[in-house]
């Protein structure tokens, strides 16, 4: 299945790629407080794919705490789409359906998220095992650093 979905103005786009169906996948809620701010119900699917399709231009990076990952908002509109660590041929991601709206995940019963006791390694280590794997259209972009890798 492939699931698309855009910032509000439209400047950034996301495809999902899974043969999970979005039950099976459920949704997640962190707790932190950028999520929490940005109202994020995030997916992820370490077998499936995340296609990231925008210009550098329309892409505020954003890194903080741990800063172990990018969190992606749109430069114009101001939208979460997505968190991302890696590079290269490594990056993974989790994408906010909500900010996506990505419809056919948004009834789905949300799972609160609690990840504020983690190491940063412990952190790394858990976003590469369960994350999705990531790439972007934009050949700048596919070659960037987002967090540690």
């Amino acid at each position: 299945m492939i699931h698309s979905g855009q910032c509000h103005c439209g400047k950034l786009k996301a495809t999902f790629e899974t043969d999970k169906s979005p039950t099976a996948l459920g949704v997640r809620t962190c707790q932190c407080v950028f999520c929490r701010r940005h109202g994020a119900v995030n997916i992820s699917d370490p077998e499936g794919v995340i296609t990231i399709d925008a210009s550098p231009a329309d892409i505020n990076r954003y890194r903080f705490a741990l800063k172990t990952a990018d969190f992606l908002t749109c430069h114009h509109c101001g939208v979460y789409i997505a968190a991302v660590m890696g590079a290269g041929e490594r990056i993974v991601s989790t994408i906010n359906v909500a900010g996506l709206r990505m419809e056919e995940f948004l009834n789905i019963d949300e799972a609160p998220m609690e990840y504020g006791a983690e190491t940063p390694d412990e952190r790394i280590k858990r976003r590469y095992k369960k994350w999705t794997p990531t790439r972007f259209t934009n050949p700048d972009l596919a070659a960037s650093n987002f967090g540690p890798h």
